[in-house]
């Protein structure tokens, strides 16, 4: 067993870059300036699933035509759209409504800023809320509760980060294949902390069973290496799309949604 003494990680250049840089530029910038030529199916749920599936571009004069129990979130400039059926929409109506999310986004990303993890990190828009699960502040930690295919940016900065920081906690990190075991630990307070690269190698396509002690049930997390960190809204929803990255994708399409409920007028 091997036991990995790690510290939380800091942001120096290296993971400044991947984090402010991948992460923080192509939010903010991609939500106002030209990275998304078109608009991008990123979810959709119902009987008209099939023809909008995740990762479809589309004009911004399409019509989407859906029946009822249809949703579908589209990525575009604006941010995320969630159009609810049934009925004919059209993208470029002026009565569409888009998601004002550069402030809150910004809180987002912020909140990772510091040469510290702190409680504060796992806060919705710096905002403590009673009773509501932090959410993963970074698109790229690897949250230890979820399990599935996780695309890694940056081999060298992967982050493994836990909702329930209350106390302390550990968390085993088990080769499926020869059943070799690093363990990790946090501090109380702390949400972060570094994965274990020089113990459990990252390569592509490597799988690892990761055992939390605060976590009901264990998860096996299959890594996708990137050749390249995305650098706007557009290559990162279609890379974790390419690459069945779902949990991340859901992340992003969660923290870009403006939580509206309400159907987009038919036209």
């Amino acid at each position: 067993m091997h036991s990995a003494d790690l510290k939380s990680p800091r942001y120096g250049k290296k993971f400044g870059n991947i984090g402010k840089t991948a992460f923080g530029a192509f939010l903010l910038v991609g939500m106002t300036g030209t990275a998304i030529a078109q608009n991008m199916v990123v979810r959709s749920t119902g009987p008209s699933a099939k023809s909008y599936p995740a990762g479809k571009k589309l004009s911004n004069n399409a019509k989407l035509t859906l029946k009822k129990l249809d949703r579908v979130t589209i990525l575009g400039k604006g941010g995320t759209r969630v159009i609810k059926g049934p009925g004919t929409f059209s993208l470029n109506s002026s009565r569409a409504r888009q998601s004002n999310s550069s402030t809150r986004l910004s809180s987002f990303i912020n909140n990772r800023g510091s040469s510290r993890a702190r409680t504060g990190a796992v806060r919705s828009a710096g905002v403590v809320e009673a009773n509501v699960a932090p959410r993963n502040p970074n698109l790229w930690y690897l949250d230890v509760t979820k399990g599935g295919k996780f695309c890694v940016s940056d081999a060298n900065a992967l982050v493994l980060w836990r909702p329930d920081y209350t106390g302390s906690a550990t968390a085993s990190i088990v080769e499926p294949t020869n059943g070799a075991v690093t363990e990790v630990a946090w501090r109380k307070g702390n949400p972060l902390k570094s994965w274990p690269k020089a113990e459990a190698p990252l390569t592509d396509g490597a799988s690892y069973r990761l055992i939390g002690s605060n976590v009901e049930k264990s998860v096996e997390v299959n890594f996708v290496m990137l050749n390249k960190a995305p650098e706007n809204l557009d290559e990162a929803a279609t890379a974790l799309i390419a690459n069945g990255c779902q949990s991340q994708l859901d992340l992003l399409v969660e923290t870009l949604d403006d939580g509206s409920s309400a159907n987009e007028e038919q036209s």
